[in-house]
């Protein structure tokens, strides 16, 4: 669905109304970004909470207002990133919950893939096969045509079915 470009606009003037369109709009999808890099619940929505107010300090640096949805989510990308290169040095607690049988294997498939894959095509597989999303929903929730989701999903299908044969070639 998006925002109108009068919304964007309005957003990066500072105007309240417009803020928190934007953020109705883009926190799920800014969410979900987060969440591809951060198991836990409470951080990432820290992280989210962050990642707004940074996308608010730097409003004005956005040039062009079609920019804003992918603005906002470079700044959860890289505010996650952050996130976890501040807490590498804490213990993990996946590899506790692995150790002891709980772990949640959703992150540990997210992890095997997200190295060959590109982000957008980590989402939508995440969406699709974890989650069982139909892609209309997967539209809705990401905010890219049904179409879009559909070929980034064949491409992902294509760079796994090769990363997988290539792997098992070398056993």
């Amino acid at each position: 669905m998006g925002i109108s470009k009068h919304v964007a606009i309005a957003f990066i003037n500072g105007e309240q109304e417009a803020i928190g369109q934007v953020y109705v709009e883009y926190k799920n999808l800014m969410y979900f970004i987060i969440a591809s890099y951060i198991d836990n619940q409470s951080d990432c929505d820290d992280v989210l909470s962050e990642s707004f107010l940074k996308a608010l300090e730097h409003r004005q640096d956005i040039k062009n207002p079609e920019n804003l949805k992918s603005f906002l989510c470079t700044i959860a990308k890289n505010q996650a990133i952050n996130f976890q290169k501040k807490n590498s040095n804490t213990v993990c607690s996946s590899l506790i919950d692995e150790m002891y049988g709980e772990d949640d294997r959703t992150n540990h498939i997210l992890n095997m893939i997200e190295p060959i894959l590109s982000n957008k095509e980590t989402i939508v597989v995440y969406l699709r096969v974890i989650y069982s999303y139909s892609w209309d929903e997967i539209e809705e929730e990401v905010g890219i045509p049904n179409s879009t989701a559909r070929r980034l999903y064949k491409n992902a299908k294509e760079k796994l079915r090769k990363e997988l044969s290539w792997t098992l070639a070398e056993v």
